[in-house]
């Protein structure tokens, strides 16, 4: 375990001493990488606010979650360790004793607040939050919290004002609720385990958009269905601009924007095929954007290194003078924000998917529709959890891996098995479906293309390659094609030395592939 044993209080950089900055954490919920302005946009004018702090922040472009949902890409951001090194894996509770960046700054004198997905950080006793949603005076459900943006802006005021009464600095993480499903515009069920039981007036998006102004990205296909998901997608998108917006004002009105750190992220991509739950572009890269006006003194935009929202705790440790824990997978972005290269970065960055999840209270739901409903789960992959927490819930093998170089990405399905998973009403790797997921159903039935694209995503091959500066889409599995051989080598051989030095419990079923002459080469090539 690692304990603090002495804090500076200051900085030191390029001659100068800089003060502790007071620190937010902006973290939207499911969103694309390529989904705000300034990096392509899903809609025009989509996201305003965030354009405005990329403008003046050190924005790194080739950022990754070490997962592609919501629970351990957070748990991994905030403890700076991969999952199984912080001992768990997908919606399960960190070990106990794992320090976490905000207890580790708490114990420092920093006051620690966090606002919505407090239980998507567990154990909750190792963060050890001073305010959370209660204490700050946010009384209705926290998905309703996640949503409104002149509500989150008022309580980081009231948090501020209160750091500012105790002479502490601060450190706040402003999760909003935006873009995850469901998404403006989509049904609000009052009494839903999602929901609550309360009134819900969830606050409109200052722009709400239309299924003929949306971008459609690349991994997914043109179709009115999805247009109309992404309009949705796209306005949530513009809620969640709002709220940033709101928060950047709060340390404007409150004179705090020069001295603290705000750092922008997504904690994985949209929540639409090929995004999130895989181990696609789209699935775990990120925008990381971070101003600091007294370290970062104009902006910079890093469109080379591979970096991961792991390497968020120690940079912030080190900007705060503390010593970073030796055992972190992450490593500091300081020497970035001072204009230098770090020596041995890594040159391959390896992100993953874990598991899915079935809680009690959707299970119990699905067994007033259907008698049968467990049995129907159990006979495609999924079992029962008595280790986790929430008593009755189940949960379905999902492991992947991808390893990418700055160009070729490299999927590992490890979960993928004639044998052991048939593909059933979702298939063996897609966890639910969604309006999007069906409208590519739909069209499959009378379009060849889309029906090779819906098929593969119900029920991939054991690997892929693709080239992601040309094909961010994943559309051409290039796994077959001989003149890639020499690439798929590479990535083989740079998976399996990462699953090896991180211990990763993947590494000797991939190791026992990648050296048996029973390879299975029957990928087939996934055409455009």
């Amino acid at each position: 375990m690692f304990f603090v044993t002495s804090v500076v209080l200051f900085f030191a950089c390029s001659k100068k001493e800089l003060p502790r900055p007071n620190i937010l954490l902006i973290v939207a919920d499911d969103m694309n990488y390529d989904s705000p302005g300034f990096a392509g946009g899903v809609a025009p004018d989509v996201t305003p606010n965030i354009d405005r702090l990329a403008g003046q922040s050190f924005s790194f472009t080739k950022a990754f979650s070490a997962v592609s949902v919501c629970q351990p890409s957070r748990q991994s951001m905030l403890s700076g360790l991969l999952p199984n090194h912080y001992g768990s894996a997908g919606f399960f509770p960190m070990a106990d004793g794992t320090p976490t960046l905000p207890s580790i700054l708490r114990e420092a004198g920093y006051l620690t607040g966090n606002i919505h997905k407090e239980h998507h950080m567990l154990p909750i006793e190792a963060f050890n939050w001073h305010y959370n949603n209660e204490r700050l005076g946010l009384t209705a459900g926290d998905a309703v919290v996640g949503r409104d943006p002149e509500g989150m802006a008022e309580a980081f005021r009231s948090f501020i004002n209160i750091a500012d009464d105790e002479k502490k600095p601060f450190f706040m993480i402003v999760n909003s609720a935006d873009p995850h499903r469901p998404f403006h515009g989509d049904p609000v069920k009052p009494g839903s385990w999602y929901w609550g039981y309360d009134e819900i007036n969830l606050p409109e998006p200052s722009r709400v958009y239309t299924a003929e102004e949306v971008n459609v990205p690349p991994n997914l296909p043109d179709l009115p269905g999805i247009r109309k998901d992404l309009a949705k997608y796209a306005s949530s998108v513009r809620r969640l601009d709002d709220a940033v917006g709101k928060c950047l004002k709060v340390l404007e009105d409150l004179d705090k924007d020069k001295s603290t750190l705000v750092m922008f992220v997504a904690d994985n991509g949209m929540p639409l095929p090929y995004a999130k739950f895989d181990c696609y572009l789209s699935s775990n890269r990120t925008s990381l954007l971070m101003r600091w006006p007294e370290l970062i003194q104009s902006p910079k935009i890093d469109n080379e290194h591979l970096v991961s929202l792991m390497d968020i705790t120690p940079t912030v440790l080190e900007l705060t003078g503390m010593q970073a824990p030796s055992n972190l997978d992450g490593k500091s972005l300081v020497p970035f924000l001072q204009n230098q290269v770090p020596e041995n970065w890594r040159e391959s960055i390896v992100f993953l998917r874990n598991d899915d999840i079935y809680y009690p209270s959707g299970i119990k739901g699905a067994l007033k529709r259907d008698p049968d409903f467990i049995k129907k789960l159990e006979a495609i992959g999924w079992v029962p959890r008595p280790d986790h927490p929430h008593e009755g819930t189940y949960s379905r093998e999902k492991e992947m891996r991808a390893f990418y170089d700055g160009k070729y990405g490299y999927v590992y399905n490890h979960c993928y098995s004639d044998e052991v998973i048939k593909p059933g009403q979702l298939g063996a790797i897609v966890p639910y479906g969604d309006p999007a997921f069906n409208a590519m159903k739909f069209a499959s039935k009378q379009d060849s293309i889309i029906k090779e694209r819906y098929d593969f995503y119900l029920q991939r091959k054991q690997e892929e390659l693709y080239d992601w500066t040309t094909d961010p889409g994943s559309r051409n599995n290039l796994i077959d094609d001989p003149q890639y051989a020499e690439v798929l080598s590479k990535a083989r051989n740079g998976l399996l030395q990462w699953l090896k030095t991180n211990n990763d419990p993947l590494a000797e079923d991939f190791q026992y592939m990648f050296e048996s002459t029973k390879w299975d080469k029957s990928n087939s090539k996934l055409k455009n």
